[in-house]
């Protein structure tokens, strides 16, 4: 198995989505997102963003099986935002449209689930950290409930009890024109038994599946050029199980990894319920990829007289967010900006 990347570290990015059982028809998904920018000084509202964590964001859902899985109740807390409330935002935060995840409130954890979220806190509705977190949370008790249906007959097991963990990394380089992402995401699945001080760890393993991922993208156009994929699934039986490469993915070369990458995975990935491990992760190139771009920054040019660096890449696409909305304060401004700069 070869996926090695190279270049100079640009940014890291983790996913983490814990579930647990918390009664005999209640369960709890935690949800985790931190980015760590490991280069570039971007202009961003009148301020510089630095190095270091840019996004620190937790989600908790609650859901109630009666018999079908419902939410029942969202929390979100983001200690770390990429705008806090300032007068260069008009007093407007990142944190401003976390409420609305309130309206899934009652909703099915059904196969619509995903777009309903989107309906309610896609691109100007809200934060498109928090988004992929959720969208991530939501794919991730889909694959959990159906292998404890598999595996255990859906028996509920004590409860404060871990029910399944899932952790999805990325790490972005920069080698000369083109970025190389290396992703690698680990689900661990565990048994409902009662567990004693002189329980075995490994007794409470029901299984585990790894996908690794190395994909490779062009800075001027952000076409995707490579891209490989392994799995590994194991039960306690035969683990740690053996790499097998994905040799379907060849059609995904030679296309944009932002517009429109989606719809090609969702239409080469998207049939078979044991390929959603592999779809979840790779759903997460464009997301990673864009939190990698700031990194370009010290590529930059020099703009007209003033010698500074362009600022073509100093925002967000619009409606990209909340933040980044049409009508919102960062966009009007930079306008006037740029109208008084020309």
């Amino acid at each position: 198995m070869d996926i090695a990347c190279r270049g100079t570290p640009a940014h890291s990015r983790t996913l983490v989505v814990a579930l647990f059982r918390t009664g005999p028809e209640t369960l709890e998904a935690r949800g985790h997102i931190v980015d760590l920018r490991k280069r570039g000084l971007v202009p961003m509202a009148s301020n510089l963003q630095t190095a270091g964590v840019i996004h620190d964001m937790r989600v908790t859902a609650r859901l109630r099986c009666d018999p079908e899985p419902r939410f029942s109740a969202f929390e979100v807390a983001q200690p770390s935002v990429a705008f806090e409330p300032s007068v260069a935002t008009g007093g407007e935060c990142c944190r401003d449209p976390a409420k609305r995840l309130e309206g899934l409130v009652g909703t099915a954890l059904d196969e619509a689930a995903s777009g309903r979220l989107g309906q309610a806190y896609g691109g100007p509705l809200g934060c498109s950290h928090v988004l992929t977190l959720t969208q991530l949370m939501i794919s991730t008790l889909h694959t959990a409930l159906a292998l404890d249906r598999e595996r255990h007959a859906g028996a509920p097991g004590p409860a404060g009890q871990r029910l399944f963990h899932r952790s999805l990394s990325i790490d972005g380089m920069l080698e000369d024109d083109r970025l190389q992402l290396a992703f690698h995401q680990a689900d661990v699945h565990f048994r409902p038994i009662e567990v004693r001080p002189d329980t075995d760890a490994f007794d409470r393993l029901a299984g585990r599946h790894e996908v690794r991922a190395a994909a490779e993208v062009e800075h001027a156009d952000m076409q995707l050029r490579a891209l490989r994929a392994f799995e590994r699934r194991a039960e306690l039986e035969d683990f740690p199980g053996k790499w097998l490469e994905r040799r379907d993915l060849g059609g995904l070369a030679g296309r944009s990894a932002l517009g429109g990458m989606a719809r090609v995975l969702f239409e080469t990935l998207g049939e078979r319920e044991e390929d959603r491990p592999l779809l979840d992760v790779l759903l997460n190139l464009a997301p990673a990829l864009i939190q990698c771009i700031p990194a370009l920054v010290d590529g930059w040019e020099p703009s007209g007289s003033s010698g500074k660096p362009a600022r073509t890449l100093s925002g967000g696409m619009p409606d990209s967010c909340y933040m980044w909305r049409s009508e919102g304060v960062l966009l009007q401004r930079m306008r006037e900006r740029e109208g008084g700069d020309a």
